[in-house]
């Protein structure tokens, strides 16, 4: 037996700016279209892709991976021409790698594009129609995928991430490639849930998300479920169809037993809307906070400009809030911006500077200027390197500030190593990060600092300017017409 496969990673903000290009991929990220260079990427990665060679290659399968795009950083709409070459790219790598009798998607399942919403749907629609396969096709997604009905109708098999902040990327790879070996047919249910969910408040490691994953395991003790997915959706797309997910992938004639299990479960979930909370924190209490430095750093988590959920990261608010106590901290305190005018004036050794959307004026001494290259260290995206572009360090008293030319998609303490600072000495390190933090610098939830200022990623969904299906949905309605919508494949 034969398996192709392919992965395609990269998250959209609708409410960030649009026109995205290909060198998010090809110069911030990873882009890569011969099988070798994949699987050697793969090899080196904790990845999807990783987990799915190494599972079929011990049952004695023979793999293609043709194709792995991971952008740089989640952003705004990919440009009509970024999306055109990306769809054109996997579908040809996937035609060259013919014939096989299993395709295995890695997909996201949040990427939208200027004139389309879907990416992913559109994806797996084009394998069914523009190249004609009706073999067995395999799809895995990201934890926030916004679960369509193009992906119901077209993928065979759904699998997903199990963990927030996202930990299983081989593991996922690994039951994507177990439902590849399975012998029978399949069919999906899902259940659409009409609510956004904090993601500051759906860890798996406890609490709301943890009590469903635990339903979700229960509903595959039934017999012929094979997988449950839940998915808490990616809340900052302003696009049809837009929804909180619990998708089961069962063996064929077997969705029966679990209709009125997998209804629980969505009305379970649907019921709990009202305890979610965003765990934010004011900012006298993360002054108090920040009088008590401890053996490890606090960590200041920048919700509403989190560049992991697609934010520019232009925000300076904790460089604002914290620049009158500068001198008198206890420690120092790592703070980052995208900002490419700071940099270049850093290149040319100003010591006055404007950062930041909106902008703060201030003094600072510059401490280093390069490019931001770094491979991530932590216990979520290991191995796999970034660029976070020009750069440079600047100090103000207590405070040393990264600022870069080009969003940095991990929470992770590399990222301010490869610019010769210490974060595991530090009082406190900002990072733009709903909860990607906890493995990247292996801390618990006790050391996160909350805070929401400006930026695309606020947990206040009722003030995002949807126009679409986001006005239907909790907390934007309060009482959603329909609250559970629950869909089934065609045999």
């Amino acid at each position: 037996m034969k398996a192709a496969l392919a992965q395609f990673i990269y998250e959209s903000n609708t409410f960030a700016p649009p026109g995205v290009e290909i060198d998010l991929f090809r110069e911030g990220g990873v882009w890569l279209d011969q099988p070798q260079a994949v699987r050697d990427w793969a090899n080196q990665t904790q990845s999807q892709m990783r987990g799915s060679l190494d599972r079929l290659e011990a049952a004695d399968w023979e793999t293609v991976p043709c194709f792995a795009a991971v952008c740089g950083s989640p952003a705004g709409r990919l440009s009509r021409a970024c999306c055109n070459e990306l769809v054109d790219t996997i579908l040809d790598r996937i035609e060259a790698a013919r014939p096989f009798d299993v395709l295995i998607l890695h997909l996201h399942g949040a990427a939208c594009a200027v004139g389309q919403d879907d990416i992913e749907g559109h994806i797996l629609e084009q394998v069914r129609t523009r190249l004609g396969f009706t073999g067995r096709l395999v799809l895995s997604l990201d934890l926030h995928a916004n679960f369509t009905q193009r992906m119901l109708q077209h993928a065979d098999a759904v699998t997903a991430y199990r963990t927030f902040p996202h930990m299983d990327f081989v593991e996922t790879g690994q039951r994507a490639a177990d439902l590849a070996l399975h012998p029978g047919p399949f069919q999906r249910i899902a259940a659409k849930i009409a609510a956004l969910m904090p993601p500051t408040d759906s860890s798996h490691f406890s609490g709301h998300l943890a009590q469903l994953q635990a339903g979700a395991r229960q509903l595959e003790q039934i017999p012929g479920v094979l997988e449950a997915c839940v998915l808490p959706v990616q809340p900052w797309m302003d696009i049809d169809e837009l929804g909180s997910s619990i998708v089961l992938t069962t063996a064929a004639q077997q969705t029966s037993p679990a209709l009125a299990e997998l209804e629980k479960l969505a009305h379970a979930w649907y019921d709990q809307r009202h305890h979610w909370q965003t765990r934010l924190t004011d900012w006298p209490t993360i002054f108090n906070r920040l009088q008590c430095p401890g053996p490890e750093p606090w960590i200041l988590a920048d919700t509403a400009d989190t560049t992991t959920g697609g934010s520019p990261g232009r925000s300076a608010e904790a460089l604002r809030r914290l620049l009158p106590h500068k001198d008198d901290l206890p420690g120092q305190v790592l703070l980052w911006v995208v900002d490419p005018a700071t940099v270049q004036a850093a290149q040319q050794d100003a010591t006055s500077f404007t950062t930041g959307d909106p902008a703060v004026t201030w003094q600072g001494r510059v401490l280093w200027t390069g490019k931001g290259h770094y491979k991530a260290r932590g216990k979520a995206y290991t191995g796999q390197a970034f660029s976070m572009g020009a750069a440079a360090v600047i100090a103000a008293g207590q405070l040393r500030l990264v600022a870069c030319s080009a969003p940095a998609l991990v929470a992770d303490p590399a990222f301010y190593e490869c610019v010769g600072l210490h974060p595991d000495q530090a009082l406190a390190v900002q990072v733009k990060s709903m909860a990607g933090w906890m493995p990247g610098f292996d801390l618990g939830p006790e050391r996160g600092l909350l805070f929401d200022g400006p930026g695309a990623t606020s947990l206040d969904f009722t003030q995002l300017p949807f126009t679409g299906s986001g006005h239907q949905l909790f907390p934007v309605d309060p009482e959603p017409a329909e609250p559970i919508a629950l869909w089934q494949s065609t045999p």
